[in-house]
């Protein structure tokens, strides 16, 4: 039995009519009548009866009916997904997110983009530390990553600039200069702070804070090291410094913190990086990036 027995079959059940079903198949109707009765032989049931010059299915050509029209919108939907998965509107995207990247307002607006442009993408997401997503990105469990720099030199990885946002001073707010609205570097020298692990000359934050308060002949007191933004924002919390945090980040704790503008020039700036297989990527990860591609242009 073949795909084309199931398709002559339901379209003569759906007209009723040999002739009818062989016009619109565009065969011969001795042609269909001959396949019918093929079809009814290695089945060894009658599917269709003959009442005078009408033709009724029989009890088992109704059942047949419905499994084979089941069996054809299968496999018209297989073809479908297939055709559509080919060209990346359809399929699974896996995107792995740093804790902190995953708040930028850029990277937000992408993926609502991205579900809006392609509902029948299924869109998983993975959370971890930059090392871990370079990791899973190699081993192919993810096919993008979002994380804040530095990212790590892997063999067969790539990092492109995504998107960046301004970068705003976290204080207590029983702080004496919880009060002010915001701050030059100038009044930060001293101030104890909270900042994420990095070394200088890895293009770290951390690197370009020390660099920003050296230019302005201040002392940076780190007191603390930290792997995520969001620990240094509840160290603030607890009265241990400041931090300088991603603006993206004042929403995810607002009680004993305020966040109030830093007014440097250059700006200075919270980075996010996408991270990609130097390989093909799929079809669906390669208009990801592209409409990824796009956004950041635009910016």
């Amino acid at each position: 039995m073949e795909l084309r027995h199931l398709r002559y079959f339901c379209a003569v059940a759906d007209e009723m009519h040999v002739t009818r079903a062989a016009e619109k198949l565009r065969l011969a109707q001795p042609a269909l009548t001959q396949q019918i009765k093929a079809l009814e032989e290695e089945l060894q049931v009658e599917l269709l009866r003959r009442v005078g010059r009408r033709i009724e299915l029989t009890a088992a050509g109704v059942a047949f009916r419905r499994e084979a029209q089941a069996i054809l919108e299968h496999v018209r939907m297989a073809a479908l997904v297939a055709q559509q998965t080919a060209r990346g509107v359809a399929g699974r995207l896996a995107i792995g997110l740093t804790e902190s990247a995953a708040f930028a307002p850029a990277l937000t607006q992408l993926l609502k983009q991205a579900r809006e442009r392609w509902p029948a993408v299924d869109i998983h997401f993975v959370q971890a530390r930059t090392e871990e997503l370079a990791r899973a990105l190699i081993e192919r469990r993810i096919d993008v990553a979002f994380a804040r720099p530095p990212v790590p030199a892997e063999r067969g990885l790539r990092a492109q600039p995504f998107a960046a946002e301004p970068m705003v001073v976290a204080l207590p707010d029983t702080h004496r200069l919880a009060a002010r609205t915001s701050f030059e570097p100038t009044e930060l020298g001293g101030e104890p702070f909270i900042l994420p692990h990095g070394r200088r000359g890895e293009g770290t934050l951390r690197d370009a804070v020390a660099r920003l308060f050296e230019h302005h002949e201040q002392t940076l007191n780190v007191v603390q090291e930290v792997p995520e933004f969001s620990m240094a924002i509840n160290f603030v919390a607890v009265g241990v410094g400041l931090s300088l945090v991603p603006a993206s980040l004042t929403g995810t704790r607002t009680d004993a913190v305020v966040y109030r503008p830093l007014h440097v020039t250059p700006p200075l700036e919270a980075s996010i990086m996408l991270l990609v297989r130097d390989e093909a990527a799929s079809p669906v990860a390669a208009n990801f990036c592209e409409l990824a591609a796009s956004m950041s242009d635009e910016q």
